[in-house]
Parts: C-alpha cells; sequence; structure tokens
C-alpha cells in the first residue's frame, strides 16, 4: 500500500540530491520520461532535465531546498499531489554575496516502477521571489 510519506520522502530526496550538486543521483528518482515545466523552461525528458541542472552548478554557490507543506492523494498507481518549497540560491554580483529565495510549488505525478517510486511529472510554480544582498 502507498502512503503519503512515500511522496514526502520523494520530495525529501529531490531537494537533497539538488542541494547536494550530485545530479547524476536524480535518475534513481525520476523516469525516463519524465517531465518539467516552469516559468521559463521545460524539459520533456530524463537527460534533458539532468542536462539543465548544471545551470545551478554554473550560476550559484549553494542552493537550500526546504521542502514544506505536502499534500496529495495515491489513485491505485500513481500519485498526484502539490509540495511546497522555499528554495535559496547564493550567489555573488560585484563583488556581493547575494541570496535569491524562490516560494515554489511543485505540482507533481509520482508512480511506483519496477520496485522504486520515482518523478513522471514535477511542474514548477514559483509564488514569489526575493533577491536580496548577503550581510557579513
Amino acid at each position: 500500500m502507498h502512503t503519503l510519506y512515500d511522496a514526502q520522502n520523494l520530495a525529501l530526496r529531490y531537494a537533497q540530491i539538488v542541494d547536494d550538486r550530485t545530479f547524476d543521483d536524480m535518475r534513481g528518482i525520476i523516469s525516463d520520461d519524465f517531465t518539467q515545466k516552469g516559468p521559463h523552461w521545460q524539459c520533456e525528458n530524463a537527460n534533458a532535465f539532468i542536462a539543465t541542472l548544471g545551470f545551478l552548478k554554473e550560476t550559484y554557490s549553494a542552493t537550500f531546498h526546504l521542502v514544506g507543506n505536502q499534500l496529495g492523494q495515491w489513485h491505485e498507481d500513481h500519485y498526484e499531489g502539490e509540495t511546497y518549497c522555499i528554495a535559496s540560491h547564493i550567489y555573488e554580483k560585484d563583488g556581493q554575496g547575494r541570496k535569491l529565495d524562490m516560494a515554489i510549488r511543485y505540482q507533481e505525478r509520482v508512480e511506483y516502477i519496477d520496485g522504486r517510486y520515482c518523478y513522471t511529472r514535477r511542474d514548477v510554480n514559483v509564488v514569489w521571489s526575493s533577491d536580496q544582498s548577503l550581510h557579513q
């Protein structure tokens, strides 16, 4: 029997992979036909998605994803739900440390495939963002 905990654990693992920058590990939690849409991008498969994650490493010195509310429901073999997240991105501009925070509501679909839970879709809805200097 599938539970909300299975989907929650997957969301936490996704955040950990991104923040640890172990992007190839994403293959263990997304399907080959995984899709993701965001405000200015769209990925049509796992390879394209993983390739775009390199942008995070190139642009930000660190990220920190704090996973929050999660609601959803299993329908037989798949889960449809929503996960809230605050995603912080640290970078430097003109010699000054900065932090870009984004409030994200992921719209997601999870399936149990070959003995593992994986995302088949995880769309990004940015509710707000804030870009501030870091005080040292």
